[in-house]
């Protein structure tokens, strides 16, 4: 099995996606639960035609919603992820991804412990109503600035080891590794529990690398292939200076990923 290559956009983008290579798209989740019905039929339709699925999302929470803190609802949070695994489900899903930083992040004052509890009964309710569906979760650890629970790939790990879910791993995200001052050791190392990519120069700009940057992305490619790690890569971040060009560039340039 080869890694299948996607990106993070919306679906009106998905013919320059086709044309330049790519295997699928990543869409936006908490998009996807406030479309009303009939937008939610429209992206169905689009997937459909085009045989070009959604096998990933991201923003997996609104940013309003409490994962940690006094104002948890539980209710709430189920209700949310029901309604987003159908949808998404419905769309070609394989993988959602819980980064939703500013939602989990513990909010001052409160005790960490206990809200690094909460997100952990968080992931069990989404490991578990995902599985119904055949859908992987997975956390993305999110570097200091974004939030201040779960900043690296070791971290991830040990709260899915925690969580004990067969659907629930974590998400490796170059730009957020590189930010936290992670190594690749945290992704050739994984024990297993590595369950997506998402890619961008490791730098500010979090722009898709090209051809200058080949070197480095070869030293994540090796690293990936040392880990055994086969499944899905997205792109995310900024697509500079025009999309189409940029995925035609970049698409060429993750291709050693697969070498």
């Amino acid at each position: 099995m080869s890694i299948r290559f996607g990106v993070c956009t919306s679906f009106d983008n998905i013919p320059t996606l086709i044309e330049a290579g790519y295997d699928y798209i990543e869409s936006n989740l908490t998009n996807l639960v406030q479309m009303p019905d009939e937008e939610f039929t429209q992206a169905k339709a689009t997937v459909e035609t085009y045989h070009f699925y959604a096998e990933s999302f991201y923003c997996f929470f609104p940013g309003e919603m409490r994962l940690t803190g006094p104002d948890v609802d539980y209710d709430q949070i189920t209700a949310y992820i029901e309604k987003g695994m159908a949808r998404a489900a419905a769309l070609g899903a394989k993988v959602t991804v819980i980064g939703s930083g500013g939602s989990r992040k513990i909010p001052g004052g409160f005790d960490f412990a206990a809200g690094y509890e909460q997100f952990a009964k968080v992931l069990c309710l989404a490991g578990d109503i995902a599985s119904k569906y055949g859908i992987m979760v997975v956390v993305e650890p999110l570097h200091a600035r974004e939030t201040n629970l779960i900043n690296t790939v070791a971290q991830g790990i040990e709260i899915v080891k925690k969580v004990n879910r067969p659907n629930v791993k974590v998400n490796a995200d170059f730009y957020h590794m590189y930010q936290s001052g992670e190594t690749l050791d945290a992704i050739r190392c994984n024990e297993g529990w590595l369950g997506h990519l998402h890619l961008a120069r490791a730098n500010d700009d979090r722009a898709m690398p090209y051809e200058e940057d080949i070197e480095k992305v070869k030293e994540w490619a090796d690293a990936v292939k040392e880990s055994g790690y086969q499944g899905r890569l997205s792109l995310e971040g900024s697509y500079l200076p025009e999309f189409a060009e940029c995925m035609h560039r970049t698409r060429k340039i993750i291709e050693c990923f697969n070498e």
